[in-house]
């Protein structure tokens, strides 16, 4: 009995410090933990079609989520025109944990992308308005990060998430303006860049979201991917100057 009790007594503290590192263990930022969404087919399908697709040089990386994965769906004209040959890999409904899970499933050294482009965030707000902006920022940090280091010949071109919602009170928009202030601190003066094109999608009051580039208040239509192709690919690219494609009806 006497070795039992003695035995409870030098496990106690194991369990009490096993008790307190599992709070601080669950308040782990999940931002920049890698994760995946294979329990979704379409999503699972469209990772073999991508992942099959990278198994050669690609001059453009077009990273994100369903913003980026629209330029497949109805605007593959205007992706070839703006970005010419890109691999999209860009996911419907993805934050920067799903991204960090796919891009360390690509060969870099195979892809060895000369340009990359990466949006990503608005769906850590939209799954979680209690996601704090820090640590999606942190996310995309994270993703730039490994990027810088498995494509150091790549020019990242990191931009701001778009505006969502009708106009600035959103609680999205909110959240989300607040990492676009921590994007800018991601620049380095090289190969890392960041830019805003916002303003694309608001009207001349500054707030005031115009529906007829944005219907579902979040994603841009096939115009909304066309301001945004002529906006870009010229610095992106590395062109004198874009040429602009025909107009694009919603």
């Amino acid at each position: 009995m006497k070795k039992l009790t003695l035995l409870l007594t030098l496990l106690l503290p194991f369990f009490w410090l096993s008790a307190q590192e599992t709070p601080q263990a669950a308040s782990q930022n999940p931002a920049i933990i890698p994760t995946h969404r294979q329990h979704l087919q379409w999503w699972k399908v469209r990772l073999e079609q991508k992942e099959a697709l990278a198994n050669r040089q690609y001059d453009t990386v077009l990273l994100g989520d369903s913003i980026t994965h629209n330029w497949d769906v109805f605007a593959p004209d205007l992706q070839n025109h703006y970005f010419g040959d890109a691999l999209n890999l860009g996911f419907s409904g993805d934050r920067t944990q799903d991204v960090l899970w796919r891009i360390a499933r690509i060969d870099w050294n195979v892809v060895a992308p000369k340009r990359i482009q990466l949006m990503i965030g608005t769906n850590n707000t939209g799954h979680d308005l209690n996601a704090k902006p820090e640590d999606t920022f942190e996310g995309i940090r994270a993703i730039v990060n490994y990027l810088a280091e498995h494509c150091p010949q790549a020019r990242i071109t990191v931009l701001h998430i778009f505006p969502r919602g009708a106009n600035k009170d959103d609680p999205k928009r909110i959240i989300n303006q607040k990492i676009n202030q921590l994007i800018p601190t991601l620049e380095n003066g090289s190969t890392i860049v960041c830019r805003d094109l916002s303003s694309l999608y608001l009207q001349a009051d500054g707030h005031t979201l115009r529906r007829e580039l944005m219907p579902d208040l979040l994603h841009p239509n096939k115009e909304g991917c066309r301001l945004w192709g002529e906006a870009i690919a010229p610095e992106f690219m590395g062109t004198p100057a874009a040429t602009a494609a025909p107009q694009a009806q919603p």
